[in-house]
């Protein structure tokens, strides 16, 4: 478990794999509550894109919005590589940049000018992967800009998952993994209270919720194809945390066909609830 104050290893990796399925995300399926107060905002405003991952919501914003000032920024090394050699294809006429990062050690990615001064501080499913999730809102509002910059969240709220055909035996497998490295499958729905306490009042928060979805089939298989990646792979650290909790094979082989019967069913489909967030500095 990571001690407070610490950000974990991302349990769910960066294979590519995993990458191809969060690249569904971007911002017209996931930016939809941001969206019109970025339209409002003047065009060269900056933005800080935490937990950027692959890129995909990054890139898309900064196609939208060419003239504005974009840095993404996450943990891992070889996926900001490799989002940096994509600038050219994804988006060449654009103000984007990738650096890594810890979001609980802002000074360490930012120069000291550049702290304090960023219009937008955008993250999405990136608090819930950390276990003092307070303390990563901190981090969040340290580099906004302290009169009238944003700060924006989008959370998923695991616990909430709905799978069909169900796989319960996988959804057990994902609470302890959470458990195990001090994380909240209930993130999403506490949002709204976690920015309280991190001592944004209630009137500067903007609340709001939508669904997260994986179901036609070619997204099915995106996102059951990731999971099957990682049982396959006795190194990933889904598969470490399954023979860390005494998995036998045939128990592995139960997940594996779990995943398999959901990218074959033509009634399956994943929902999530996400919860968001937009709030705003000063007084």
């Amino acid at each position: 478990m990571a001690a407070s104050g610490q950000q974990p290893n991302y349990h769910i990796g960066h294979k590519e794999e995993t990458l191809k399925a969060f690249e569904l995300r971007n911002a017209g399926t996931c930016l939809g509550y941001l969206l019109p107060t970025l339209e409002a905002l003047p065009p060269d405003f900056s933005l800080l894109d935490i937990g950027c991952g692959p890129g995909s919501i990054t890139f898309d914003l900064a196609r939208r919005f060419p003239k504005a000032r974009i840095v993404g920024v996450d943990l891992g090394d070889e996926v900001i590589e490799r989002n940096r050699a994509n600038i050219a294809h994804f988006a060449p006429d654009s103000n984007i940049e990738f650096r890594s990062g810890n979001l609980l050690h802002p000074e360490a990615f930012l120069s000291p000018e550049e702290l304090g001064s960023f219009d937008v501080v955008h993250e999405h499913t990136t608090l819930i992967c950390i276990p003092d999730s307070v303390a990563g809102l901190h981090a969040l509002m340290r580099v906004a800009k302290q009169d009238g910059g944003i700060v924006a969240c989008r959370e998923a709220d695991v616990a909430s998952q709905v799978i069909w055909p169900p796989v319960p035996e996988s959804a057990e497998l994902q609470e302890r993994i959470y458990a195990m490295n001090g994380l909240d499958t209930q993130m999403g729905r506490k949002l709204l209270s976690k920015a309280l306490d991190a001592g944004f009042r209630r009137d500067q928060v903007t609340a709001s919720a939508s669904v997260l979805s994986n179901i036609t089939a070619p997204h099915r298989e995106l996102y059951a194809g990731s999971m099957i990646a990682m049982l396959a792979d006795e190194n990933s650290d889904y598969r470490k945390a399954a023979a860390k909790f005494g998995y036998t094979e045939e128990q592995v082989d139960v997940l594996r066909r779990n995943m398999e019967k959901l990218i074959a069913a033509d009634d399956g489909w994943r929902l999530c609830i996400c919860t968001e967030i937009i709030c705003r500095l000063g007084p």
